[in-house]
């Protein structure tokens, strides 16, 4: 006996017996029309939020492992940005919040190397953990 002897388990699972006539018939979409004010207005929403959204990140860096403002801003938003221009869509819309997130992350940067000597955490006058406890006196 060579050769399968039920045709049925070469077949697809989308294999479906009938007519040919459903193959050439796909759903043909047209193409988007440009819209370039609110790609716009997307990537500078979308670039101004990562930015923020960064920054969050890099003042909990400051604050549990001193690390620059500027240089953790600058990684992770360096980061972002590549991760998003090899991961992102590569189309109008897609390279237009790249570009948003490189100006972003450029005056970001920038600014907060600028003014790195004015940010200054305090820490909120806890010395040790013990600081606010006095033994009591008992006579």
């Amino acid at each position: 006996m060579a050769g399968k002897r039920f045709t049925v388990r070469g077949r697809s699972i989308r294999w479906r017996e009938g007519r040919y006539r459903q193959r050439g018939r796909r759903l043909q979409t047209r193409p988007l029309r440009p819209r370039p004010v609110l790609d716009t207005l997307i990537a500078i929403g979308v670039s101004l939020f990562a930015g923020g959204l960064v920054f969050c990140m890099a003042l909990l860096l400051l604050g549990a492992h001193k690390v620059p403002l500027h240089f953790g801003y600058g990684a992770i938003l360096g980061g972002v940005i590549a991760c998003s221009f090899v991961f992102g869509p590569r189309d109008r819309a897609g390279l237009m919040i790249v570009g948003g997130l490189i100006v972003v992350w450029v005056l970001g940067t920038t600014g907060l190397y600028l003014s790195r000597d004015q940010i200054v955490l305090h820490p909120h006058e806890h010395h040790s953990a013990v600081a606010g406890y006095a033994p009591r006196k008992t006579d």
